[in-house]
């Protein structure tokens, strides 16, 4: 199962957001085209991906849903959310932040 949402969490950060991503056009910038829920709003804001451009926010909030997935059918503890900021440390900046980032927003019932 860990090797399962390393390898989904890569392929998302890949063909949705990564360094390429970042060097889209200005067009492409939050707020052009994307609506946002609450939840998303927050999980950008406290992951610091609320400056990003929407393809990049995209695969964060995919990643983050993913994340929350891991902890919903593997159990809730603090070792997996170790596990699951290890995991994201080379595709993500702060991978503990974005990992509490994504359990205040999306899976609060999987706090540690």
């Amino acid at each position: 199962m860990r090797i399962l949402v390393t390898a989904i969490a890569a392929t998302t950060l890949l063909l949705g957001g990564g360094p390429a991503a970042l060097a889209a056009p200005e067009s492409n910038i939050v707020g052009t085209a994307t609506q946002r829920s609450a939840a998303d709003r927050q999980f950008l804001r406290d992951s610091h991906y609320d400056e990003e451009t929407s393809a990049v926010q995209d695969a964060a909030i995919r990643l983050a849903h993913t994340q929350c997935d891991y902890l919903t059918a593997v159990g809730n503890s603090p070792d997996e959310h170790i596990y699951l900021a290890e995991s994201a440390r080379a595709t993500v900046e702060f991978p503990y932040l974005f990992v509490f980032a994504a359990v205040e927003a999306y899976c609060p019932e999987n706090r540690a």
